[in-house]
């Protein structure tokens, strides 16, 4: 009986989180000005440019390398650099942004650092795995480039390791970027919720002194 209530409780409360996410949303929509949520509205578009901006040069340097030119293009497009900017978009969305409007975070720079891991793994960790998979892959089925078998994990890896030392230092200015990226669009997004709540409170605070000194003439006459 009591593990059925628990269950009931946890599913409304569930519900009444989606309905406030969705309030939530609603009202950043219809805010005005928009640029006082600028960053609330807009995370999908700068996450997914920036990762994806990341993700196709890294597809594009091993690609180059193992000679694949116009073959297997969308092929190996799609999964470096189409799915790893969706995933992040969808993790700051729900680790982020959802706790951020909820209010359920107790420490902001914890939130921001968390953004900037996601933001990490999503736009370079996750290209850099997928990109010279799919380039060996591709190399290995077209018959571009000559590659260890893969039996030979070793002799693979230090074909990957000789593919990514000419671009190097520029993964590291990559990888700085996406970390420095997902920190500061959500600091720029708390900003923008604590914006919008100093406004409604301002708001509050006028409508009720109205409301008093409506209340003080209204007795002053009787």
């Amino acid at each position: 009986m009591s593990s059925r209530l628990n269950s009931y409780g946890t599913q409304k409360h569930t519900h009444n989180e989606l309905e406030d996410l969705e309030e939530a949303y609603r009202f950043i929509s219809q805010w005005k000005p928009s640029s006082d949520v600028f960053a609330l509205k807009n995370f999908p578009y700068a996450i997914s440019a920036l990762g994806s901006c990341t993700a196709a040069y890294i597809n594009a340097h091993y690609r180059k390398v193992v000679k694949l030119r116009h073959h297997a293009f969308v092929a190996s497009l799609i999964p470096v650099v189409v799915l790893p900017p969706l995933v992040g978009t969808l993790m700051h969305h729900h680790f982020i942004q959802r706790p951020l409007l909820l209010q359920k975070f107790q420490c902001p720079v914890c939130l921001e650092l968390r953004a900037g891991g996601i933001q990490l793994f999503a736009g370079f960790i996750y290209p850099m795995v997928l990109a010279p998979l799919a380039a060996f892959q591709f190399a290995s089925r077209l018959y571009t480039y000559s590659l260890p078998d893969i039996s030979q994990p070793k002799a693979l890896f230090k074909e990957f390791i000789k593919m990514t030392r000419p671009i190097k230092s520029k993964l590291y200015v990559l990888a700085g970027i996406q970390l420095a990226a997902g920190m500061l669009w959500t600091h720029w997004e708390a900003h923008n919720l604590f914006t919008v709540m100093s406004k409604l409170s301002h708001m509050e605070e006028v409508v009720r002194k109205h409301h008093e000194e409506q209340k003080e003439k209204e007795d002053s006459v009787f």
